[in-house]
């Protein structure tokens, strides 16, 4: 079974170029432009993993977290944040995310940090 994976950033590039190398690899790959359309499409999917930008017009990647946090049902969802700005480590350390890249990254790095997360074990109930 294919994973699903969800990237929210507000640069379109950027999602396609992650989509593409992500699908090369046999993942199934969604995208959103925003927190709120990250946020409108979980409310009908539960994908496997979902990789985050911080800083996003509407809704930014905090703000998509901690609402990701008080959904049951988006419990085992794993996050990794993408980011240009490192200033966010606390934060997102703060908020339980599984992985923190800085951009930029090379599609080895992308490829690695998803099969890393997406083997780890899941999250424990708390």
């Amino acid at each position: 079974m294919s994973h699903l994976i969800l990237i929210v950033d507000d640069d379109a590039e950027l999602r396609t170029l992650y989509r593409m190398i992500l699908e090369r690899e046999g993942y199934t790959v969604d995208e959103a432009a925003n927190g709120a359309e990250a946020l409108k499409y979980l409310g009908s999917h539960v994908p496997d993993l979902i990789i985050m930008d911080m800083l996003m017009p509407m809704l930014g990647g905090e703000s998509v977290m901690r609402r990701i946090q008080q959904i049951p049902a988006l419990r085992d969802v794993r996050i990794i944040v993408l980011t240009a700005y490192p200033r966010f480590r606390d934060t997102v350390r703060y908020l339980d995310a599984d992985q923190f890249l800085v951009k930029p990254i090379t599609p080895r790095q992308i490829v690695e940090a998803v099969r890393d997360v997406l083997s780890e074990e899941p999250r424990s109930e708390e």
